[in-house]
Parts: structure tokens; C-alpha cells; sequence
């Protein structure tokens, strides 16, 4: 079933758009991680696509280009680990006229029980919320939508720690970093002001610049920010990822749970740094998703955390 446009407020009232989701409860960025939303790769079409990052630039019109079918198996892949390790993994369904549902994380959050439904800054990103609310139906008084004039992307926020990290980047702006101290006030918003392009960084959100492993280690990319906020030197003992390693975003893992990480297979560096500090690594293959701009992090959109 493809979705044409719709109104949230129609999945309000439709009785049709059923899913199998507990609850929606996350915290952290490392608890266990029990529902999650795993992008959708089979309406991938690269001559459609709207050019709409630096990545996008570098790749799309070489020899290296993202490959349909190999990015179909290593997403497949990603969804066997997750499942392998007792995760309920969803998927979008194709919305009509969309030709890219890989990242799932910039669609939305949880923060806490609620479901913060963003505004993305690319039209032709605009709609991938479609291919999600199926399985928000039963949750939709716990969803919360961002205005259209506010730009808050999903990969520009960390929730960990009782703190709401906000980037402040190539796409979320200053703006939406006001609005969401306003609309959660129970936590600390931080904002995080990451270098621009023209500052010769490419860090399009904040997960490709930081990310929390384990109970007290973050990977960080630290050229990437324009200045390093006290509430993440105070809570986190960095592993540094190097502008080679953050280029092929290598900050950019998903955690399992306190003690479980999904990561690159090609980042040997990283992944030994985090076994080193007592994390189990599970490194898949994943050469294709990272063309367009995303890896583990961005390809995923957790529901739900213990």
C-alpha cells in the first residue's frame, strides 16, 4: 500500500493504520533497545533523487555509486543482527512520489513518551512521516508536531543523561533549539553548534559528529563542533574518530544496549577502541546507505528504549 498525502489528523480517526508497538519510552541513547523503525530501501531510485547533501555531491555521479541491490542486502543484514538480538524492527511503507525512506531517524524522535514529528528542511523530505504513521496510530496523543516554520531534523538530536542535544547544523537551526527548550522543559536542551561546510567540516547532523556507546563513552569527532558544550565534556569519556573515519561516518553507530553497539565493519579502529572498553561490536557490512549520507544511526528510528 502506497500512501498518498494525508493530514496527521487523519490518522487520528482511521481505524485502518494498525502496528504492534508497546509503548513509546526513550531516555537514552544506549538503553536496551526493543522497537525500532529500519529504513526502507526498495523504492530507492538515484535518478529521481533530490541532490541534498555533501555526500549525495561526492557520489552520486561516479563510478562509486550506491548500488540498489547491495544496498537492499546490507539492509536486510542490519535488520537480521537486530532481530538476532531480540529487537522488534518496523518498517516504513513507500509513500507515493518519495524515492528515498533510508534515513528514518530525521523523521522524528521519542523523548520520553512522546513523539516529536519534525520539520524537515529539504522538500523532498517532507513527506517520508507518511510512511510511519501506520505504526503510530495507537500512540497519536503522544505525538507532538513541530511547526512548519521551525526546521528540527531527527539526526541533530541525542537524548541521553537527562539532556536533549540539540545540533545546531547544516539543517536544525537555532530556531528549533528555542522551540524544543520551550516544548520540553523538563530537560536540559543543549545546543551544539557544529562547524559548516564552509568552515570546511561536513557534518551535516550532530550524529555524525557525536554519539553515546556504553554508560559513560561518547564517539566524537571533535574538529567537527564550533564549540564544545560543558554538559558533554562533564558526562562523557570521549573516543576520538578521526576526519578520515568521520568522513566515512564512522561516528555514526546504532547501540543494541548499554553493552552492544552495531557498527561499519570497515571502521576497524573504532570498533577495537570500543572493545576496548568492554562493548560487544557487532560490524556489519555497510558500504551503500553511507553514499547517501546516513549509516546504523541515521537508518534507524527508535520507538521505544528501556
Amino acid at each position: 500500500m502506497m500512501y498518498s498525502d494525508m493530514t496527521l489528523s487523519a490518522y487520528e480517526t482511521s481505524p485502518s493504520h494498525q502496528a504492534a508497538v508497546e509503548r513509546l519510552a526513550v531516555q537514552s541513547e544506549t538503553g536496551r533497545l526493543h522497537t525500532v523503525i529500519i529504513g526502507y530501501p526498495d523504492n530507492f531510485d538515484l535518478e529521481q533523487a533530490e541532490i541534498i547533501n555533501e555526500t549525495q555531491k561526492l557520489y552520486y555521479f561516479g563510478a562509486n555509486r550506491p548500488q540498489k541491490e547491495k544496498l537492499i542486502r546490507e539492509m536486510d543484514g542490519y535488520v537480521a543482527c537486530l532481530e538476532a538480538n531480540g529487537v522488534q524492527v518496523l518498517r516504513p511503507r513507500p509513500v507515493e512520489g518519495v524515492h528515498d525512506q533510508l534515513m528514518t531517524r530525521d523523521i522524528g524522535v521519542v523523548i520520553g513518551n512522546t513523539f516529536l514529528l519534525t520539520h524537515m528542511a529539504s522538500p523532498s523530505r517532507q513527506r517520508e512521516w507518511l510512511g510511519i504513521m501506520h505504526h503510530l496510530q495507537p500512540f497519536m496523543q503522544q505525538v507532538v508536531r513541530v511547526p512548519e516554520h521551525i526546521i528540527i531534523e531527527g539526526g541533530d538530536i541525542v537524548v541521553d543523561k537527562g539532556h536533549i542535544f540539540v545540533g545546531i547544523s547544516q539543517r536544525t537551526t537555532w530556531a528549533g533549539a528555542e522551540w524544543l527548550a520551550a516544548e520540553f522543559p523538563q530537560y536540559n536542551v543543549v545546543p551544539v553548534e557544529l562547524k559548516r561546510v564552509s568552515e570546511g567540516e561536513n557534518v551535516l547532523h550532530l550524529d555524525c559528529a557525536f554519539v553515546p556507546v556504553g554508560a559513560k563513552h561518547a564517539l566524537i569527532y571533535p574538529d567537527g563542533f564550533a564549540h564544545m558544550p560543558a554538559e558533554i565534556t562533564a558526562h562523557y569519556e570521549f573516543i576520538p574518530v578521526s576526519r578520515a573515519e568521520q568522513d566515512q561516518l564512522g561516528t555514526n553507530v546504532l547501540s543494541i544496549s548499554p553493552t552492544q553497539v552495531i557498527s561499519r565493519a570497515h571502521a576497524t579502529r573504532i570498533n577495537a577502541a570500543m572493545r576496548t572498553h568492554g562493548l560487544e561490536v557487532f560490524d556489519l557490512p555497510f558500504a551503500e546507505a553511507p553514499k547517501t549520507g546516513g549509516s546504523f544511526r541515521c537508518c534507524s528510528l527508535p520507538l521505544w528504549r528501556a
